[in-house]
């Protein structure tokens, strides 16, 4: 995973459980790139601060995870274009997410979370919200 620099964050990311899982963690707003290489990846994103996290273009087969553990602040996922489609269950109803950016709101839970699979043209995604609030798309 790169910032938004270009810079490899590897020396900075917090591993657990393998290499696998990454906790965003940062204590000051940040953007991530991530990348095709980053496939299969699932980030804890704590936050705490405003976050940007920008999907690479679609290949197929590519695939990420976020679990939300903090929501005290907006965080974005972020598409090339508006090639997000699915939709997730929150709170007692399906939620359509079909643009260029998810937002993972302040009304957000911890445990929230969002999986993104390609298929080199779009992003497909699927996921849970403890509430009705807790994502929206733009």
């Amino acid at each position: 995973m790169a910032d938004g620099n270009g810079t490899k964050l590897a020396g900075r990311a917090n591993y657990q459980n393998g290499e696998y899982v990454f906790s965003m963690n940062d204590a000051s707003a940040s953007t991530h790139n991530l990348e095709v290489g980053d496939s299969g990846k699932t980030y804890l994103m704590s936050n705490t601060v405003a976050r940007t996290i920008n999907l690479p273009s679609p290949v197929a087969g590519v695939c990420y995870k976020f679990i939300m553990t903090d929501t005290t602040a907006d965080s974005s996922i972020v598409a090339t274009a508006a090639i997000i489609k699915g939709g997730i269950h929150a709170g007692n109803s399906y939620l359509t997410l079909a643009g260029t950016t998810i937002v993972c709101e302040l009304a957000g839970a911890i445990g929230d979370c969002l999986s993104f699979v390609s298929d080199g043209t779009n992003w497909y995604v699927d996921g849970q919200s403890a509430h009705a609030a807790g994502f929206s798309v733009s």
